[in-house]
């Protein structure tokens, strides 16, 4: 189902066919798509669009792509210090360009969701741009099925990042997932994605926003992103001291595969799959004892009999005692026979 662009009517000093308009006709006033949001529980939202301003033909008070991603962090950050939260830092790396990937796979096919269109999930994103760490993440964008070209140049009005971040921050519970996502305390990092489509005579451009927030509390020795089925797999893990070790978790779903705009605008809320098994040092009831020393912990484990994108994850809890063990790492393992 294709939804309607709302028509934005601007108000001009004079008035100017389109580029390419014939001569003794009244072009079209542009478009903007409606723009919706999707986080962990988040509903869909429809915004106010705004025009860019223009002065002498030219861009003014613009932002490119990386001034784009500071100030939306700026945003961030003003969010969570409004309620006694820390900072989080820009992760230019492997969470930024999971988001940008996932970014640009929205604008390009004009869906939202947490699935790609490729039928990848926030995890595996991350994992394949060299992530190790949790993460979460937050999208915003259109929902039409509209195929739209990417703009190779991305020049941004900071009144659209102001938007987006009031749409992520300003829901009211129980509709509140991006907020939660923003206002989570174990966030350390986050990832901005931003993706803007070339104007034509008849839609202005809205950009879509993904944002990727990371829990960076361990260090990791390398795990191979592919494997076979029952393969033994090594898995190491040195924690920040700040965090107790727990142990490791192996979830599993199907391989992904190839998703229609329509299918992929019917999935929201993504769930992060819960480990089929959990592994603990001795101690707790456990089918494989993990060794630890010190703050870090090791262990083989066999991943299952079936094809299928297996998830390891890593836990810990807070050394001061407080709190439960959660999820610090999430990596993705694809096997196949």
């Amino acid at each position: 189902m294709r939804i309607r662009p709302a028509v934005l009517f601007l108000t001009l000093a004079s008035c100017a066919g389109a580029p390419g308009t014939p001569a003794g006709t009244v072009a079209p006033p542009p478009a903007t798509p409606s723009v919706r949001a999707a986080g962990p529980s988040g509903p869909d939202v429809a915004p106010v669009p705004t025009a860019p301003a223009e002065v002498g033909g030219a861009p003014a008070g613009k932002l490119t792509l990386d001034q784009a991603r500071r100030y939306m962090l700026e945003l961030v950050n003003r969010d969570r210090k409004s309620q006694g939260l820390g900072p989080v830092a820009l992760e230019p790396g492997p969470a930024t360009v999971a988001a940008q990937r996932h970014a640009d796979d929205m604008l390009r096919l004009g869906f939202l969701g947490h699935w790609g269109s490729d039928g990848s999930v926030p995890e595996q994103r991350h994992t394949e741009a060299g992530g190790v760490d949790m993460v979460l993440e937050n999208a915003l964008c259109m929902t039409d099925e509209v195929r739209r070209t990417l703009d190779g140049h991305l020049l941004l009005d900071r009144a659209e990042i102001d938007r987006a971040e009031r749409m992520f921050f300003d829901e009211v519970p129980p509709n509140d997932g991006h907020r939660k996502n923003i206002l989570r305390p174990q966030h350390t990092h986050v990832g901005i994605g931003i993706a803007l489509p070339v104007r034509t005579p008849t839609e202005i451009p809205v950009p879509c926003f993904v944002q990727e927030f990371t829990d960076h509390y361990a260090t990791y020795e390398p795990l191979s992103k592919t494997a076979a089925p029952r393969q033994l797999v090594h898995l190491a893990a040195t924690l920040d001291p700040r965090m107790t070790p727990g142990g490791f978790g192996i979830a599993r779903v199907d391989l992904p595969k190839p998703l229609p705009p329509t299918e992929l605008n019917r999935r929201r809320s993504y769930p992060v799959p819960a480990p089929y098994q959990n592994y603990w040092p001795a101690g707790f009831k456990t089918p494989v004892v993990v060794q630890v020393s010190g703050t870090t912990m090791r262990v083989d484990l066999p991943l299952g009999d079936e094809p299928g994108l297996y998830e390891i994850s890593t836990w810990a809890k807070p050394a001061s005692g407080a709190g439960e063990y959660r999820m610090i790492g999430l990596r993705t393992v694809r096997v196949e026979r």
